[in-house]
């Protein structure tokens, strides 16, 4: 995908006409549909756009990208910031070993050699941005402690139950009778259970899940772990309870809920590292799109729309 965003290879576009220019960088018709035809590849399946207005917002949001490339990479030239060569090399070499026998690396090693240059040059122009422009000092305490406050879903522990199950297993494949089968001994386990025998004990003689020999234990669960049926019938339940027969792609299976947590806040001192992580995250993620925002507003940025609205033959 790489190679073929820098190819050199002709498209069907009209040669080097201008599509959209950034201040003085200027960002050719070729330039995106490489753009394009490679985000295409790497977002659809087989590389194949939907059609009509999809693509076309498609097309939009992959210029808005590129525009706002251009827009960091001239911020980073403002700043002085510098690629990092020696990354850039091990990379192009890298490239080399790997494409160097191909043909098409043969005719035209010099001119990929050149476009990836370029390219890892510009990214590492980025990243070095975005570094820069996401480092943040420390917090002060009293805005930690207000993030905590204002975040409580950030350092509250989801509610949890520790279940135990008898799984009869069936194969998927299996006939009617099969199945019928495993739903009557389920039916005898339930009555047996219903009878005051012991959960992890029958667990222990009938469940052909891993969690056999420790009665079925499947530990602590957060929602979401087991199927959405599974997990209603749970929900059902009171501790020591259990379902009825459930059909799962295992087989047949009996839940118990052996026990439950509710969901907990964490006080303050126990997350405060978290806490000022995600506050410089958080703090990093909007000093980065304040900058886009801003680069947007105080540039010049002209783009065809009418071309950026069409489809060209080769996308179909």
């Amino acid at each position: 995908v790489v190679l073929a965003s820098v190819g050199t290879s002709s498209w069907a576009t009209e040669g080097d006409e201008v599509f959209a220019r950034v201040e003085d960088a200027v960002i050719t018709r070729g330039e995106f549909e490489r753009e394009v035809y490679s985000a295409a590849r790497q977002t659809y399946y087989h590389g194949r756009p939907p059609s009509g207005e999809e693509f076309i917002q498609f097309r939009r949001d992959v210029a808005d990208r590129m525009i706002d490339r251009q827009l960091l990479l001239l911020e980073a030239k403002r700043r002085d910031l510098q690629p990092n060569h020696q990354g850039i090399d091990a990379k192009i070499a890298s490239y080399e070993a790997r494409y160097g026998d191909t043909e098409r690396w043969q005719s035209e090693g010099p001119q990929m050699v050149a476009a990836l240059r370029a390219k890892f040059e510009d990214d590492s122009l980025l990243t070095a941005l975005e570094a820069d422009v996401r480092s943040v000092t420390d917090p002060e305490p009293e805005e930690l402690r207000d993030f905590y406050s204002t975040n409580p879903e950030l350092f509250t522990e989801p509610a949890q139950n520790r279940v135990r199950v008898i799984l009869l297993g069936v194969p998927p494949s299996a006939e009617a009778p099969v199945w019928q089968a495993a739903r009557e001994e389920a039916q005898r386990i339930l009555e047996q259970l219903s009878d005051g025998a012991s959960f992890e004990e029958l667990a222990l003689l009938h469940s052909s899940d891993p969690t056999a020999e420790d009665g079925g234990d499947m530990g602590f669960m957060h929602a979401g772990t087991l199927s959405p049926v599974a997990e209603d019938a749970i929900d059902q339940l009171e501790v020591g309870e259990v379902t009825e027969a459930i059909k799962v792609l295992e087989g047949m299976a009996i839940f118990q809920l052996a026990e439950s947590k509710p969901e907990t806040l964490h006080e303050f001192p126990e997350v405060r590292d978290r806490a000022e992580e995600l506050w410089k995250r958080q703090r990093g993620e909007k000093q980065w799109s304040d900058l886009v925002v801003k680069l947007r507003s105080d540039s010049q940025v002209n783009v065809d729309t009418d071309y950026l609205a069409s489809i060209p033959g080769y996308a179909q």
